[in-house]
């Protein structure tokens, strides 16, 4: 029978672990420039410069151009199979390669392509430098959520983690504002400009991480305990030398233990036993972003808006962005004060509503009509702020809190992978369904994200389980005991949090931390800020 938790006041507040988040918010820059690419190649499709080198005159288009469905799949899906390939190759290494070495790779990836794309006009550069770009995500994207998810407070972890999809919405606006502001100019500059400002994060990355440690999680799982420490004082400012110990000591245990409960296995046992439930959740989390309808609003929104002949486009989604930004950024109470499976299901039942809502009122007025045109932007704003605050965090939270420890580079990497798998069906197909020289849905074709979303809020009724407030080694236990999702928030785990226990300072502290690290704490009483003592 598990005991009950340790009833324990956090005394460290937000302010104490200052330093992770302001290291977590400028990793996750790796998310602003998704971001703003996919904001700004979004854009590209309803730029005349633009569409003068790679589309064509088409005077019953609005703008008088109109960019072929072949090309328009091929800018957006190649950036996929770009990641793909990059997630192959994490799934090979990920348990060998460190965090920042792999988030050096993907800068170094990223200053490749953009020069691609901005020295020459071929449409090979264009799609090369595409499919290079793509690469570039692929390992800067997961690996900058599992350097955040190993280096984060338990407590903190998922807010922190949560930042990465206010990055991605700043960078969209800001690939939006400069695609506003370089499009009037005409001619090549216009769409190679905002390319440029491409250099700007991978650049800044690369000198930032020479003064990082690695993660300590990934120092333990390499023996180098010494160093596990020191990433820990220097990621998260603490100097008492005692939590610094069990906090690592914690790590090592659990790391141990798993390796000696699963000696001689390999990257195919995330497909089995209780880690196969694990990868399943994890992938479904990963994938669900993609259900949700983002890598259609985030790819296509301006040439939506432009067909369905919504005026000042750019300046709407401009807009739109702005807005959401305030639900990116309450993002990070809601993480810290409402469980992620409150809010995932709630959020993805208004996002159902919202995508339907456009579907219906666009079925209804028809193409132009002013009316629809104002739902089309009211919905598309009450859509990008629900994801912004809900479904985006706690997605990416989940998806690198669920799997183990031993497979958390291997399954956040291959689901990353199986993302950019639906990422790309959905970049090559989107174009038939939305552009008017194929079936012209326009917005009609949020009927089919208004479903994915209410299947996902139903996923996560059944299935999804309540990760806030667990470390990742009690997660570790919940697993291993086959606890039901809906029953994780409620029930009573053996380990103990060392955050809790070690860092309230007090002469027993130490004993409680050493003996929660070994899973044999019955039950930890502690003081209360006013002091009641420590007691077993």
């Amino acid at each position: 029978m598990a005991s009950p938790p340790v009833q324990v006041a956090h005394t460290g507040k937000l302010y104490s672990e200052k330093r992770i988040v302001v290291i977590s918010f400028l990793i996750a820059l790796a998310h602003f420039q998704y971001g703003y690419d996919s904001a700004a190649i979004s854009g590209f499709q309803s730029m005349p410069g633009f569409l003068a080198v790679y589309g064509h005159v088409d005077p019953k288009n609005p703008i008088g151009y109109n960019i072929s469905t072949d090309v328009q799949r091929l800018i957006q899906s190649l950036m996929n199979v770009g990641a793909f390939v990059a997630s192959i190759i994490i799934y090979a290494l990920g348990g060998q390669l460190s965090r920042r070495l792999g988030l050096w790779i993907g800068c170094g990836l990223g200053i490749l392509s953009v020069t691609m794309m901005i020295a020459s006009t071929s449409s090979g550069a264009l799609y090369a430098g595409r499919l290079f770009l793509g690469a570039s995500n692929g390992f800067l994207i997961p690996w900058s959520v599992t350097y955040t998810t190993e280096s984060a407070p338990s407590l903190f972890r998922g807010p922190i983690v949560g930042m990465t999809t206010f990055q991605t919405s700043l960078g969209a606006l800001f690939g939006i504002l400069v695609d506003n502001y370089t499009n009037p100019r005409g001619g090549n500059a216009s769409w190679q400009i905002p390319l440029g400002v491409m250099y700007i994060v991978p650049v800044f990355l690369t000198v930032f991480l020479l003064f990082l440690p690695d993660t300590p999680r990934f120092y333990v799982t390499r023996g180098e305990y010494d160093k596990a420490i020191n990433a820990i004082r220097r990621l998260r400012g603490i100097t008492d030398e005692e939590f610094l110990r069990a906090e690592v000591e914690d790590i090592k245990n659990t790391y141990l233990m798993e390796k000696e409960l699963h000696a001689g296995v390999h990257h195919r046992d995330m497909f089995r036993g209780t880690d196969l439930r694990r990868t399943i959740l994890s992938y479904c989390c990963t994938v669900g972003q993609s259900a949700t309808g983002v890598t259609f609003m985030a790819g296509f929104s301006v040439y939506l808006f432009v067909q369905a002949r919504v005026g000042s486009p750019f300046m709407w989604i401009m807009v739109s962005l702005a807005i959401a930004l305030t639900g990116n950024m309450g993002a990070f109470p809601a993480m810290r004060y409402i469980g992620r499976r409150e809010l995932l299901i709630t959020c993805s039942v208004i996002s159902s509503l919202s995508m339907f809502g456009m579907a219906i009122v666009y079925d209804v007025a028809g193409k132009g009509h002013p009316s629809a045109n104002k739902a089309l932007v009211a919905l598309s704003i009450v859509y990008t702020w629900i994801y912004g605050i809900g479904q985006g965090p706690v997605m990416w939270a989940l998806q690198t809190e669920i799997p183990s420890q031993r497979l958390r580079a291997q399954t956040v990497g291959t689901g990353a992978g199986l993302n950019f798998v639906v990422g790309w069906a959905i970049s090559f197909f989107t174009p038939y369904f939305i552009n008017p020289d194929k079936l012209d849905w326009g917005p009609k074709y949020c009927y089919i994200w208004g479903a994915g979303n209410m299947i996902l809020a139903i996923w996560a009724f059944f299935f999804c389980p309540e990760t806030k407030g667990r470390s990742l080694e009690q997660l570790d236990e919940l697993f291993e005991k086959k606890i039901p999702g809906r029953k994780f928030a409620s029930y009573q785990v053996e380990r103990q949090l060392v955050d809790d226990v070690v860092r309230r300072g007090h002469s027993d502290a130490k004993r409680a931390a050493e003996t929660s690290s070994k899973a044999e704490v019955d039950r930890v009483y502690v003081e209360d800020v006013e002091g009641r003592g420590v007691a077993k």
